[in-house]
C-alpha cells in the first residue's frame, strides 16, 4: 500500500477554490462536461455526412494523440460491426491498401497536425472518401476547397480534453454510411453513465465519498503501470497519455493477452526499481474467460514485485458506455495527481517547444 501523503495535500483535493485557481484552462470543467460533449457532438454530426452509394472497403482515421483517440474509440466500440478493417494511423502516410473505397477521417483538433495534413493530401490524391473533423485550420480550409464534408468542432478546448468532440463525429459517420448500428441508442447511454459518473468523480465531492481523488492519493509518487484487454486496451492507453499530460508524469500501459507472453517476465529487475510501479487493472464483465484467469493469475505472479495493484471496471451496458467509462476514471485521477503536485494540468510546454523547433 501506498504511504499516505500529509493532510495538507490531501486537503488540496477537496478545495475547490485551490483548484480553480491552479487549473488555468478550466480542464476540470472539460472532463466534467463529457456527457454533453457527447450528446453535442452526435446532434451535431449526424446530417453532415450523407449515406454514400459506393461500397466501402475499409475505415481509417488518421490523427495524433487527442484526435487519434477518436480512432480507437471508434474502432473498439464498433470493430465487431465492420465488414473490413479499421485502423488509426499515427503518422505521415496512410497504408498502402488505402484506395479510392477506403474511408477515411482527417481528425485533427487544431486542423494544423503536419502529420494528419500529410495522411490527407494522400487520401486526396487515391480518391478515398474523406471526411474531416477540426476546429478550423488547414484542415477546414482544404474541406472547403476540396468540397468535403467537414464537421466543425468547438475551438478553444485542450485536444486531450475534447474526446466527446473528437470520437463521437467519427461514430455518427460510420452510422451514417451504414457501417454502424444503434448508435444514437449507444450514444444516449453513453452520455447517460458520464453524468452520473461526474457527479461521483467532480471536485465538488469530497476525498472520502471520491474514488478519483482516493486513487489520485494512492499514485502519488508511483509509477502507473495500466492494463486493459479487448475494449479496456484502448482505455488502458488513454489513461497513460492524459497522466503524462496532465500530471506531467511518467506511466506506461500494455494489454493482456500479448503482456503474458513478454512483459511479465521483465517485472523481475531491477529490483530497486519495480516497487515504485503501481498496476491498474481495467476490467470488462464481457471478457473473453481466459483473458479473466490471465489478469487474475497474473495479479498473484505481480503482487510482490509492484507496490500496489487497483481494479477497475466498466459500466453500462453497450460497447462505447463501457468504454468511455473504462477511461474517464483515468481523466479525473490525471487532473487530481496534477493537483496534488501543485501543477496547473494544462500546458504542455515540451510538446509547444518541440513544435514549434520542427516548424
Amino acid at each position: 500500500m501506498t504511504e499516505q501523503p500529509g493532510a495538507g495535500a490531501v486537503s488540496r483535493l477537496d478545495d475547490t477554490d485551490y483548484i480553480k485557481s491552479l487549473d488555468s484552462q478550466d480542464q476540470f470543467g472539460m472532463v466534467a462536461g463529457l456527457a454533453r460533449q457527447v450528446r453535442d457532438a452526435y446532434a451535431a454530426s449526424r446530417d453532415v455526412i450523407e449515406d454514400g452509394s459506393a461500397e466501402l472497403g475499409g475505415v481509417v482515421v488518421a490523427g495524433m494523440g487527442g484526435s487519434a483517440i477518436s480512432g480507437d474509440i471508434a474502432g473498439a466500440a464498433y470493430e465487431t460491426s465492420l465488414a473490413g478493417p479499421m485502423a488509426t494511423i499515427r503518422g505521415y502516410h496512410l497504408p498502402e491498401w488505402v484506395s479510392s473505397r477506403t474511408l477515411v477521417f482527417a481528425v485533427s483538433y487544431s486542423g494544423n497536425t503536419e502529420e494528419t495534413l500529410g495522411c490527407l493530401a494522400e487520401a486526396l490524391e487515391r480518391g478515398s472518401y474523406t471526411v474531416c473533423i477540426s476546429s478550423g485550420g488547414a484542415v477546414a480550409e482544404i474541406a472547403a476547397r476540396e468540397l468535403l464534408p467537414l464537421i466543425k468542432i468547438p475551438a478553444g478546448l485542450q485536444p486531450r480534453a475534447a474526446s466527446g468532440y473528437l470520437a463521437i463525429p467519427v461514430v455518427a459517420g460510420l452510422e451514417s454510411l451504414g457501417l454502424a448500428a444503434d448508435v444514437e441508442a449507444d450514444v444516449d447511454e453513453t452520455a447517460g453513465v458520464l453524468s452520473l459518473l461526474a457527479e461521483l468523480y467532480g471536485p465538488e465531492v469530497p476525498f472520502a465519498d471520491n474514488p478519483a481523488k482516493q486513487l489520485a492519493v494512492r499514485l502519488l509518487d508511483r509509477i502507473p503501470v495500466i492494463y486493459g484487454a479487448e475494449l479496456t486496451a484502448v482505455a488502458a492507453r488513454r489513461w497513460k497519455t492524459q497522466i503524462n499530460e496532465n500530471a506531467k508524469s511518467l506511466a506506461f500501459y500494455n494489454e493482456f493477452p500479448e503482456l503474458n507472453h513478454n512483459e511479465i517476465v521483465g517485472w523481475d529487475k531491477p529490483e530497486s526499481v519495480t516497487g515504485a510501479f503501481s498496476v491498474i487493472y481495467l476490467k470488462d464483465e464481457r471478457l473473453h474467460s481466459q483473458n479473466v484467469k490471465r489478469m487474475d493469475i497474473t495479479g498473484e505472479l505481480l503482487r510482490k514485485y509492484v507496490g500496489e495493484i487497483y481494479e477497475h471496471r466498466t459500466s453500462g451496458r453497450c460497447r462505447l458506455a463501457r468504454l468511455f467509462s473504462s477511461f474517464y476514471l483515468g481523466d479525473f485521477v490525471s487532473l487530481y495527481m496534477a493537483v496534488l503536485e501543485g501543477i496547473d494540468p494544462s500546458p504542455v510546454d515540451r510538446i509547444e517547444e518541440l513544435k514549434h523547433r520542427l516548424a
